[in-house]
């Protein structure tokens, strides 16, 4: 049975609390891919991280913080190509944004008081995706297969597909955080060309 925490907050999230989930997303995905740069590349200057976790948490609009977000994001994933390869920044890169986002998913499960039914997991995500400014639905076939399907996302505006890349093991930790026991992988994705983002979602 959903929590009462987590059944209030689903029907009615106030805003400062998305900014607030928000603000430690950005601030969290920004250093990671800050420190990753650094250990590459070590002459660059570490205090452009702290400028850019800065103008996101210091702005009070949600939308303006989320393309803040996404265009620091850019930067350091292309300073980080620059830096590493392509091949190389995408694969450590989302290594790095899947920890995060599997500690920032943990905080979340505690905060919210998620169980370990897939519709707390549901109503959780809903929560964090609307300060992303993310709309999705979960679907699951005759055959048992469950797909969460993306059909809006605001940051899909700003994210050339590299940063997309690297960026979405963010989510797949923070769902992993959310429940242990469910793990959920991206298909295809907006910045791709395609009308909407699919994640397989498996459970145990």
């Amino acid at each position: 049975m959903m929590g009462l925490r987590l059944r209030i907050l689903s029907r009615w999230t106030p805003e400062w609390l998305l900014k607030k989930g928000l603000d430690e997303l950005a601030s969290s995905t920004i250093q990671g891919l800050g420190e990753l740069l650094n250990e590459h590349s070590p002459q660059k200057n570490y205090e452009k991280q702290k400028d850019y976790q800065k103008q996101v948490i210091l702005n009070g609009n949600l939308d303006e913080k989320r393309k803040l977000m996404a265009r620091a994001h850019n930067k350091l994933v292309e300073s980080l190509i620059e830096n590493m390869g392509n091949d190389e920044a995408l694969s450590q890169g989302r290594q790095v944004m899947f920890q995060k986002g599997l500690v920032l998913g943990q905080r979340f499960r505690k905060i919210l008081g998620v169980g370990n039914h897939l519709n707390d997991l549901v109503n959780a995500a809903r929560i964090l995706y609307s300060a992303l400014g993310i709309d999705f639905q979960v679907k699951e076939n005759k055959r048992g297969e469950i797909t969460m399907v993306v059909n809006h996302c605001s940051l899909a505006r700003d994210y050339n597909l590299q940063t997309c890349h690297i960026l979405s093991a963010a989510d797949e930790g923070v769902v992993q955080g959310l429940n242990p026991n469910i793990k959920m992988e991206f298909t295809q994705r907006i910045t791709e060309g395609c009308s909407n983002c699919l994640a397989s979602i498996k459970i145990g």
